[in-house]
């Protein structure tokens, strides 16, 4: 039988997640205020920005969760209840040091680090973690931020790129044609990105199974399955099958052009076919492996319960989820001397991947003094 958890339990779960973060870092978590408004504190329940605000009942859950049609989920609604995202974890060791000055920081015996009393903002390096509650079996999952196919384009080519290149290989650099093939893309593309949008939000969302494909939104990349890959023995036997499952979607793709009445002609469609094979082995197979590499490597030093997420999932953005790293958590755990230790040696795992994989995992932002202080309370 499924539990899902209230909304005050679930801020009881974020403070019981931020006391294990603190068990492992010395340091706690902070919050991005949904709205925009700056962030919260979540041991003290307070909104952070130019005065710390109380938050009140009535706040919480419009603080920490997107209402999207009541649902509190504004993304992976095919999996999961609900979603509270982004959780910071702050390293106050890595930090662009261009405006700080020598009384900024402090020495101890990790290194230089930002002092608590800092009078001014710090851009300093930041990881997402995420929190859900799956659908089918109720357990927490803690992860990475999730990455999209946006998310990695300064890796690879675009996918819109690709189609450009077929239709000028097709059209002998001929304007008139191009303007002519590129308006019949763009029709069909458009009516099926249509069609999808209103399958997921009033089919697939409510539980029902998902028909249509959104070319644009990247299922030409989506993986079978939802992988759950430890190592990279596991890693290298689902890219041998996602690599023939990816043959057949992209010849999938090429006929739903021809039929959509896009004739590229033989030879543009497999520059397509060559485009779109080269943004595959980039991402999401290359980002893929080197976040195992990674993720092996930190077992090896420290063994996780921590997970590659390899799959498919429309959220709705009308894009898939592909990839994070994962662990899972049964409801009935938290609060537990085995939820401290296993959350807290996991969260390190991540962590350490995160700031490793930079820019994927992690990013550098500006980071306000009061911020700091609740960092370091």
């Amino acid at each position: 039988m499924t539990r899902i958890l209230s909304i005050p339990e679930r801020i009881k779960l974020f403070k019981e997640v931020n006391r294990a973060h603190k068990d492992a870092y010395g340091w706690n978590l902070i919050y991005e205020n949904i709205r925009k408004e700056g962030f919260i504190d979540i041991e003290r329940n307070t909104r952070i920005s130019k005065i710390d605000e109380q938050l009140g009942e009535s706040d919480v859950e419009s603080c920490y969760f997107y209402d999207d049609r009541g649902n509190n989920i504004s993304l992976l609604r095919g999996l999961f209840s609900w979603e509270a995202y982004d959780f910071y974890h702050i390293n106050p060791y890595k930090y662009n040091d261009t405006y700080t000055n020598k009384e900024d920081v402090i020495t101890d015996e990790l290194g230089k680090r930002i002092r608590v009393d800092i009078n001014h903002p710090v851009r300093s390096n930041i990881s997402w973690i995420d929190i859900q509650q799956r659908k089918t079996d109720s357990k927490i999952v803690i992860s990475s931020n999730w990455l999209y196919p946006d998310d990695c384009y300064s890796a690879v080519k675009p996918f819109a790129a690709s189609i450009d290149k077929a239709i000028y290989e097709a059209s002998k650099g001929n304007d008139r044609i191009i303007e002519n093939l590129s308006e019949k893309y763009d029709k069909i593309n458009n009516l099926y990105i249509d069609n999808f949008k209103e399958q997921l939000f009033n089919d697939y969302f409510n539980g029902k199974k998902l028909t249509r494909k959104c070319w644009y939104g990247g299922y030409v990349f989506v993986a079978s399955k939802a992988w759950k890959i430890k190592t990279l023995e596991e890693f290298d036997k689902a890219l041998k099958v996602e690599d023939e499952h990816f043959s057949k979607v992209l010849e999938e793709f090429i006929s739903w052009i021809r039929e959509g009445g896009v004739r590229l002609g033989e030879r543009a469609e497999e520059v397509l076919r060559k485009e779109i094979r080269k943004i595959y082995v980039g991402y999401p197979c290359g980002i893929a492996r080197k976040i195992c590499e990674s993720l092996v490597m930190e077992d090896r030093a420290n063994l996780s319960d921590v997970y590659l997420w390899w799959g498919g999932e429309p959220n709705a953005d009308l894009c898939y989820a592909f990839l994070t790293l994962y662990f899972e958590i049964n409801p009935d755990e938290v609060g537990t001397p085995r939820f401290y230790e296993r959350t807290s040696r996991n969260l390190r795992t991540i962590i350490n991947v995160a700031e490793e994989r930079y820019p994927l995992l992690s990013t550098y932002k500006d980071i306000e003094p009061r911020a700091w202080r609740a960092i370091f309370s």
